[in-house]
């Protein structure tokens, strides 16, 4: 198929998929009143790679098919190859203003990470090596969009889940046969589901050889969204089908986030990449580093992010006036040291890539692992900067209705700002308004903060995994620096 275009995309949608949606299911996602903007905002990233200004950036010709296929499938094979893929995804994090984190390059990267992995999948079975490899080929040649699932429901996060009192509230096997693996159960979180082709289940966190059921839970898998029995539920949308000008990014970018519940799937043996093997899945989880490749797609959505609010501060405070004080130009050039960290985190990164598993080469690891754990902090930051300069105008902004209504003489005289007239002011309060005190704000937070996992978990496991050896020796020079001056 090569790279789909934007109706392609659309037509996909349309395979009976289960999706519920505030108590109904959703009959066609690419019309739904508050599922279709975001549907076609994704289809508007598809047809950017048959865009004249960008087709040449986003794809490279397929190894297999010598069909073009999405460049961020590519196994990268030096840091040239890493450049390429970055100038590829910068055009779908540009177009999307960094609002999406999910977008489908994110998954592919991660299914492109697979497949440099695939040895270490068929150590001990040489199928789910294959099943890696055919899996890769297979999406990327017909350039699917891909959900992802890591976590299991927050029923009782004080016993391991094979200890739950329902042993399928976790998804776990249920039985085996000649056609596959059978399991029930729910994971989350699927962000993307009601847009995606596939959903992508690994195995995602250690499992406790000494508990006699953990291997229950020891599958790896990937199946299509219209797999009998699989159902997404959907968390309350946010584009709730009012005026784009009241709400301008709640109605495009609400990438919708799932439970998505597996009422006794099959999931077929070519599907499967980890199966009942809870040593391999164990040692895998330390080696099997997708972030050392997806984090690229994260740095540059984080910077497209980034120009978007520093924007938005710097607007807001030439709009009404406050620039020329000096706290607020130190609270904007704040934000531009984020930003300009952020960007030398992803170069540290890519020019210090080096081989791992596998044929290509991965992601340095050290500056991604310092701004996986900063950056939700710096977010925070941003978002109290914006809220601190904007103050009331964030609250006190009015309607197109109001622009429109009986009332708008005098919404012109008390809602100008010092530069700009009362459209344009409020017009950007809004804009600034959904981006930090909305519930699509709100998302957009609590996404920045925790989809890479807790940071204080994080922390602690680089504390308990780092190689203090360079450090403490540096110590030790100096003590013996200090004896030898002192005889």
């Amino acid at each position: 198929m090569a790279v789909r275009t934007g109706s392609e995309f659309i037509e996909g949608l349309r395979d009976g998929r289960e999706i519920w949606l505030e108590g109904e299911r959703v009959e066609d996602v690419a019309t739904h009143p508050k599922l279709g903007h975001m549907a076609a905002t994704l289809a508007s990233m598809y047809d950017l790679q048959h865009d004249p200004q960008t087709r040449d950036l986003m794809s490279f010709e397929s190894p297999i098919s010598g069909e073009p296929i999405s460049l961020s499938y590519m196994i990268p094979e030096s840091v040239d190859d890493l450049v390429r893929r970055r100038r590829a995804l910068e055009v779908t994090a540009r177009a999307s203003f960094g609002m999406l984190g999910r977008t489908p390059d994110y998954v592919n990267i991660c299914i492109a990470a697979m497949r440099q992995a695939a040895e270490v999948y068929g150590e001990n079975e040489d199928r789910y090596r294959r099943n890696v490899i055919e899996y890769y080929q297979y999406v990327s040649e017909n350039d699917l969009c891909l959900t992802h699932t890591f976590g299991h429901p927050q029923t009782n996060r004080s016993v391991d889940v094979s200890e739950l009192a329902d042993p399928y509230l976790a998804l776990g096997v249920v039985k085996t046969s000649s056609e596959g693996v059978t399991v029930r159960g729910a994971r989350l979180l699927a962000t993307l589901a009601p847009f995606s082709d596939e959903i992508f289940a690994p195995v995602y966190r250690p499992l406790r050889p000494d508990l006699p059921d953990s291997n229950r839970y020891c599958i790896g898998f990937a199946i299509p969204a219209d797999t009998p029995g699989l159902k997404f539920i959907c968390r309350q949308s946010y584009d709730r089908g009012e005026d784009s000008f009241d709400y301008p990014l709640s109605g495009r970018y609400d990438e919708m986030d799932c439970l998505a519940v597996f009422d006794d799937v099959l999931i077929p043996w070519e599907r499967v990449f980890s199966f009942d093997d809870v040593e391999l899945a164990n040692r895998n989880l330390g080696r099997v580093l997708l972030w050392r490749q997806y984090m690229q797609q994260v740095a540059v959505k984080n910077l497209a992010k980034l120009d978007f609010m520093l924007g938005i501060t710097y607007k807001i405070a030439h709009a009404i006036g406050i620039d020329i004080y000096s706290h607020v130009q130190e609270k904007i050039s704040e934000i531009a040291d984020i930003r300009a960290t952020v960007s030398a985190y992803l170069r540290a990164s890519e020019a210090d890539a080096a081989p791992h598993l596998g044929p290509g080469v991965w992601l340095a690891p050290e500056p991604l692992h310092a701004m996986r754990h900063w950056f939700p902090d710096a977010h925070t930051r941003i978002v109290w900067i914006i809220e601190q300069l904007s103050a009331s105008g964030l609250m006190l902004t009015p309607t197109r209705e109001d622009l429109d209504g009986p009332l708008s003489d005098l919404i012109s005289k008390y809602y100008q700002g010092a530069t700009v007239d009362a459209r344009d002011r409020i017009r950007l309060f809004r804009l600034a308004w959904d981006l930090v005190g909305t519930q699509f704000g709100s998302r957009q937070a609590l996404y920045e903060r925790f989809f890479n996992g807790d940071t204080v978990v994080l922390r602690q496991r680089r504390y308990a995994t780092y190689d203090y050896s360079q450090a403490l020796a540096s110590v030790d020079r100096f003590f013996a620096a200090a004896d030898s001056s002192d005889q």
